[in-house]
């Protein structure tokens, strides 16, 4: 995955569930980290981390409190994303 963050510099990780985002971050919770947004370093670059959990159907986390919340409130800092406001501006749909 170094390689791959090397040659892309993203400036914006979005991590879908705790596999993926233990690769970033620590997370022993999923409430400690869903709805948050992380600065984190890796492989010479800097980039912003908003972790999602999974959408499994075997765990209905995100589909109950606080992960429900805790969901909406993390899309919400994804919309909001400088990255994602540069790749909407000019568009007719985002």
């Amino acid at each position: 995955m170094n390689e791959e963050i090397n040659i892309l510099k993203p400036r914006l990780i979005i991590p879908v569930g705790r596999l993926a985002i233990a690769q970033f971050i620590e997370c022993t919770k999923l409430e400690q980290v869903i709805g948050r947004k992380f600065r984190a370093h890796r492989a010479e670059q800097i980039f912003d981390l908003i972790p999602l959990p999974h959408p499994s159907g075997a765990s209905p986390w995100h589909k109950i409190p606080p992960g429900k919340q805790l969901l909406a409130k993390a899309m919400r800092q994804i919309a909001r994303h400088s990255v994602i406001v540069d790749l909407c501006e000019g568009a007719t749909r985002c």
